[in-house]
């Protein structure tokens, strides 16, 4: 197959490119030309920057693509530009949305402390608590307006109106594919490291309502296979779905996988989460900070994926153990807020003092 790659430079567009290098397929990738990765010089590469949009259009007149994969859309304006270029030329258009079209977690949700009471969970755009698990029908893309709203992450509303723009698009044949938070080797994030950090150093550890969250996140290979077991399918044109991970872990569970991973007891102090929040002094606003452990059940349904490309999930256990083994032999600069890393121990051992002498009483 010819397929394009807007981005694919890096973490999982890396691994897209890898993989279908590694089948035969016929790779361009449109870039800055910025990162060039070790399969550089077995891609025809076009340098442009995707906004500037008549470069754009120019760069790719006349050229046709058996599929092409976005993972640079960011706002209706960069989905149009696809359109209007390629219109015709390409027997199917795969475009990286993201789970935060829900609201919740991440880019669309504000997490802040109002006051001296608990933390205040806004911009969900489902009930979170209701829907559990999330099927891709929870969000109307018809209703989605079109104007920006300041008081909206950007990154959620460009997502929800590139999937509304799409499905107005008449006869292009378009894929959304919803994308969680992905763990893995390379992940620019940090969020895997922001945990594994923290076990290695054999310190406590504040376990946020006892680690009962529970949520769907995404292993790389997984996510870079199921846009390429995407294309391929003859079901999925015209469609939208969520691809995650396979098992429903509590951050608890997750978290003692981790620790097995590294060989390490896991050192978990349960603290309520309002005494987190209101006694702790530590940023739970950001939402860097202990990201796995916002307080609403956050799992994407995977029926319709697993029914019309059959869905790939490594299990949870075995992508965990690769990826700490990965930070291992590549060491990472301290994760979000390891420089509070004292404060968390201090709160923690004062709990469970606190606790322990309750206990006692």
């Amino acid at each position: 197959m010819k397929v394009l790659l807007i981005g694919g430079t890096l973490y999982f567009g890396k691994k897209i490119v890898k993989d279908l290098l590694q089948r035969g397929d016929d790779v361009t990738i449109y870039s800055r030309g910025n990162t060039r990765p070790e399969f550089w010089d077995d891609c025809e590469h076009i340098v442009g920057d995707r906004t500037d949009y008549d470069d754009f259009d120019a760069k790719l007149s006349g050229k046709s693509f058996d599929a092409v994969i976005d993972n640079l859309a960011y706002k209706t304006e960069d989905a149009e530009s696809v359109v209007r270029t390629l219109r015709g030329k390409t027997g199917k258009y795969l475009v990286a949305s993201t789970v935060s079209i829900y609201g919740g977690p991440g880019h669309a949700h504000n997490r802040r402390l109002t006051g001296t009471g608990p933390m205040d969970h806004t911009d969900e755009l489902i009930d979170l608590t209701a829907q559990c698990p999330i099927p891709e029908t929870s969000v109307d893309s018809g209703t989605v307006p079109y104007s920006y709203d300041d008081s909206e992450h950007e990154y959620a509303q460009g997502k929800r109106q590139i999937e509304r723009y799409l499905s107005e698009a008449g006869d292009f044949p378009w894929v959304a594919m919803r994308v969680p938070a992905t763990m893995g080797p390379e992940d620019p994030s940090l969020r895997f490291w922001w945990y594994q950090q923290r076990v290695q150093d054999g310190r406590p550890i504040v376990l946020r309502d006892g680690g009962s969250n529970v949520f769907r996140i995404g292993f790389r290979d997984d996510i870079a296979r199921a846009f390429i077991d995407a294309m391929d399918s003859p079901k999925t044109a015209g469609n939208i779905y969520n691809i995650c991970q396979g098992e429903i872990p509590t951050q608890k569970h997750y978290l003692e996988v981790l620790a097995n991973a590294c060989g390490a007891d896991l050192n978990a102090v349960s603290v309520p989460g309002d005494a987190c929040d209101q006694r702790s002094g530590l940023p739970w606003e950001d939402w860097n900070y202990d990201p796995f452990s916002i307080p609403v059940p956050y799992v994407m349904s995977i029926d319709k994926a697993r029914r019309d490309f059959g869905l790939h999930v490594t299990p949870l256990a075995d992508w965990v153990s690769e990826t700490v083994q990965w930070y291992r032999n590549n060491p990472a600069d301290d994760s979000a807020h390891y420089e509070n890393r004292d404060n968390e121990v201090a709160f923690a051992e004062r709990w469970r003092q606190d606790y322990s002498r309750l206990l006692g009483a």
